[in-house]
């Protein structure tokens, strides 16, 4: 019989049981690091991305997986089809909507004790620009970041893909509602209460699993939320988690949305744990808010001056719990 049951949110100090094979204690449901590791290295010559620093990461994130889907895939590129450009770009890259032939190992095969692939799924395709040549730096964030690639709290990435272009595109899933900027569109802002606290907490979640490995995300914003209604629930969850900024040389400058970047940033300072709680702040009073903070006001650099200078938005008097109120208070 086969269930449909995401690994990664299977409770994590659960007893998983002993491995048929090789009698091993399997360190997640259906999954033993000694055999499946095996088997992934053993697969190892049948594929590459064509940059042997690209396949050497993605190997590190197989060797090093606990779980099914706590590892990245090299996907051929023919596995894709209705490609599609959805018109929506970042600094340095563009966003492509397709379908997944083979599709993610999600499905749970109860009788063989294996992952499953689940077929067709539709992804998105996140292309890096200029992405022939990777930088060092942008490798090695990389391996910091890759953790954040495979969490259950932020969104789910399935691996990587290179173009007939030969730029490289990181296969991401796809969230029905668009991000955080889409959604709020098409609500046209009104948003209950329960779903902005259910937004915020899965937010706040994937923000804290970040900054846990001493990590910052340095570039959170709207558009960098993806959401998705669920039956009785709205998920929201970070993406573009180590994965922003040009991959094609060194970074020397901060990147980001002026309304959600802190003062210090934009004064030229490196961005810390504390201004992704900044931008956590801007997220929380655009939500309770039902529109982006500055709306009326050119992004420009008169608005950085401004913003360094102290300008903040207004807090609404129509917040409807006291701590909410606080806390936006404290950006």
């Amino acid at each position: 019989m086969n269930n449909f049951l995401m690994p990664q949110n299977i409770i994590s100090n659960a007893d998983y049981g002993v491995c048929q094979d090789c009698q091993n204690q399997r360190t997640a449901v259906a999954y033993c690091k000694n055999c499946d590791t095996a088997y992934l290295k053993e697969n190892f010559h049948n594929w590459t991305s064509g940059d042997s620093r690209i396949d050497e990461f993605i190997r590190f994130t197989q060797l090093n997986a606990k779980e099914s889907m706590d590892y990245l895939e090299w996907i051929d590129f023919d596995q894709f089809e209705l490609i599609e450009n959805i018109k929506k770009r970042g600094a340095f890259s563009s966003i492509y909507s397709a379908v997944w032939m083979e599709g993610p190992r999600w499905i749970l095969d109860e009788e063989a004790e294996m992952w499953t692939r689940n077929g067709p799924i539709k992804v998105i395709l996140k292309r890096l620009d200029n992405s022939r040549n990777m930088s060092k730096e942008f490798i090695n964030q990389l391996y910091r970041y890759h953790k954040c690639l495979q969490s259950g709290a932020l969104t789910d990435c399935f691996g990587m893909t290179k173009d007939s272009t030969s730029c490289y595109m990181f296969v991401i899933r796809y969230y029905k509602n668009g991000n955080l900027y889409s959604y709020l569109d098409e609500t046209m802002g009104i948003l209950c209460w329960k779903d902005i606290i259910e937004m915020l907490w899965s937010i706040s979640a994937g923000l804290n699993f970040i900054h846990k490995y001493d990590l910052v995300h340095g570039h959170l914003h709207g558009g960098n939320i993806l959401v998705e209604n669920e039956l009785d629930s709205v998920d929201a969850k970070i993406t573009d988690t180590g994965l922003h900024g040009r991959v094609d040389e060194q970074i020397s400058q901060n990147y980001g949305v002026i309304p959600f970047v802190a003062p210090e940033v934009l004064n030229g300072n490196t961005p810390t744990k504390e201004s992704d709680i900044y931008s956590f702040g801007m997220i929380m009073w655009m939500l309770s808010a039902g529109i982006r903070p500055y709306h009326d006001k050119p992004h420009d650099k008169q608005l950085i001056k401004e913003i360094c200078a102290g300008l903040r938005p207004n807090v609404f008097l129509a917040f409807e719990t006291i701590i909410f109120y606080h806390i936006i208070q404290q950006i």
